[in-house]
C-alpha cells in the first residue's frame, strides 16, 4: 500500500517565484537574472550550496546549516516565502511544447520504502547518501519531491480530473514550459486520494534514490535512539502512463587510438553495421537499436539476438547490451560511473551537449541508444535488479523549491 499524507508546504511569493525558482522543463535555467543589485538568487543557490562547501569540516557544516536555516526563516519573515495555514495535497501539471503531465503531490510514509511497497532500480552512492541525511537531519528541509510511478487508477484519474476543471490554479513558467499546481484542501477529497492510495499494493521510484535512501538512514536511526523521526517524504506520483523517459546516450574519448578497421571487425561479432543513409544523425526509436557518430559518419549498427536473448531484464537494457559488448571489451570502460573516458548526456540537450564533447575532442566516439521503456524500468524493478549506470533520464523534472516540506 502506499501511505500518502496532505502537508503544509512552503511556497514562493508569486511576486518573487520567478527569481526564485528554476522555471525551464529541465530545471536549468531561472527567468529573473539574479546577478541584478537586489535580485535574489534561486532558493537551490540559497538553501543548499553552503552545505556542499568543500572541504567538509564539523564546524564548517554546522555553519553552513545554521545559515540555512536562518535564510529560510528571514525569507519567510519578509514574506518572500509563505507557509500555508492548512494542509493540502496538490495536483501538479508540467506543460511542455508538445506535451504535458499531471501527478500527484503529498508525502509519503518512509516505511513505505522500508517495507518494499517501493521498488527501486538503482544503486545509490553511500557518499551521496551521507551527506543528504546529514542535511535532511540539521535543516529538515526538502526542496523538491522523490518521484513515484504506480497503475493508473480510476478514482485518481477523476479526482485529478475534476480538480483541474473546478479549482484554482497557480502557475510559474516561462516559454520553455509552464509548472501548475491545485491544492486539494477538502478533507473529503484528500480522504479518497488516501483511500485510493492505500489500495495501490506497488509503487516504483522512478527519481529520487539517494533522497529515499538517505531518509530511511535518517529515520531508522531517530527510532534507535527513541526521537521522533522524519518519517515521512514529500513525493511526486505519476502514473505510469504519464511518465516520460528520454534518451540517455554516450560519448567514448578513446584512451588510446583506435583503428577503424579493426572497430568495425569487432563491433561486427555482435552488431549488424551499416550506414547512415544520407549520413543523418541517429536516434534510435527501437529496442536493440544504436547509433554511432565515427569519424564525421553516422552509423546503424542493430544487436544481434545474441545479445538478448534469454537474458535477464536488466541485461536486456541497451545500455547494458552496449556496456558489456562495446565499452568494456573495445574501450577498457570497466566502471562506467567514474571511468573518465566515458560521457553521458540525457534529455531534450542529449545530442546538443554531445556535439560539444566531440567538437573538443576529435576522436570522440559517440553512441545514441533508444529510450528506455516504462515496462522496462517497471520489470527490471519487479525483478529484483538494477539498472546500468545512466539508463534513465525521467521527466518530469520538478523545479526545486515550487513547493518545499518543512520538519522543524
Amino acid at each position: 500500500m502506499a501511505q500518502i499524507q496532505p502537508f503544509r508546504a512552503i511556497r514562493p511569493n508569486s511576486l518573487y517565484a520567478d527569481q526564485l525558482v528554476f522555471t525551464a522543463p529541465q530545471v536549468e535555467s531561472v527567468s529573473g537574472d539574479y546577478t541584478k543589485e537586489g535580485s535574489l538568487a534561486p532558493l537551490k543557490t540559497l538553501l543548499e550550496t553552503g552545505a556542499r562547501q568543500r572541504p567538509e569540516t564539523p564546524a564548517g557544516q554546522a555553519q553552513a546549516y545554521q545559515d540555512i536555516r536562518d535564510t529560510l526563516s528571514g525569507l519567510i519573515a519578509k514574506d518572500q516565502l509563505w507557509q500555508e495555514p492548512t494542509p493540502g495535497i496538490y495536483v501538479y501539471e508540467v506543460v511542455h511544447k508538445t506535451y504535458r503531465q499531471t501527478g500527484i503531490w503529498a508525502l509519503t510514509s518512509i516505511d513505505d520504502y522500508l517495507q518494499g511497497n517501493i521498488k527501486i532500480h538503482e544503486l545509490t552512492f553511500g557518499d551521496s547518501v551521507r551527506r543528504i541525511r546529514n542535511y535532511r537531519e540539521h535543516t529538515g528541509l526538502e526542496g523538491s519531491p522523490v518521484l513515484l510511478a504506480y497503475p493508473p487508477d480510476i478514482t485518481i484519474n477523476r479526482i485529478i480530473a475534476e480538480t483541474r476543471a473546478n479549482g484554482k490554479k497557480v502557475t510559474l513558467g516561462n516559454q520553455q514550459g509552464l509548472h501548475r499546481l491545485w491544492k486539494i484542501e477538502d478533507e473529503q477529497v484528500q480522504k479518497q486520494l488516501i483511500e485510493a492510495f492505500a489500495n495501490i499494493q506497488t509503487v516504483y521510484l522512478a527519481d529520487g534514490h539517494h533522497r529515499l535512501e538517505s531518509a530511511a538512514m535518517l529515520v531508522e536511526e531517530q527510532r534507535q535512539k527513541g526521537e521522533p523521526g522524519f518519517d515521512m517524504i514529500t513525493s511526486l506520483y505519476m502514473a505510469t502512463d504519464q511518465l516520460r523517459i528520454q534518451e540517455y546516450d554516450r560519448v567514448v574519448i578513446p584512451k588510446q587510438p583506435i583503428d577503424r578497421t579493426v572497430l568495425m571487425q569487432l563491433l561486427g561479432k555482435h552488431f549488424d553495421v551499416r550506414k547512415s543513409p544520407g549520413n543523418k544523425s541517429v536516434q534510435p526509436q527501437e529496442l536493440h537499436r544504436v547509433g554511432m557518430y565515427l569519424g564525421g559518419n553516422w552509423y546503424q549498427l542493430a544487436a544481434k539476438p545474441h545479445t538478448y536473448i534469454n537474458k535477464g531484464a536488466a541485461e536486456n537494457i541497451d545500455a547494458a547490451i552496449l556496456q558489456e559488448q562495446v565499452l568494456g571489451p573495445i574501450f577498457d570502460i570497466i566502471d562506467p560511473k567514474t571511468d573518465p573516458a566515458l560521457k553521458c548526456a540525457g534529455g531534450e540537450k542529449a545530442m546538443e551537449e554531445m556535439d560539444i564533447i566531440i567538437e573538443s575532442n576529435p576522436n570522440a566516439i559517440a553512441f545514441t541508444l533508444c529510450p528506455l521503456t516504462v515496462d522496462q524500468l517497471i520489470a527490471v524493478a519487479d525483478a529484483g535488479e538494477i539498472l546500468p549506470p545512466k539508463s534513465t533520464w525521467i521527466d518530469p523534472k520538478v523545479p526545486y523549491g515550487l513547493l518545499l516540506h518543512g520538519h522543524f
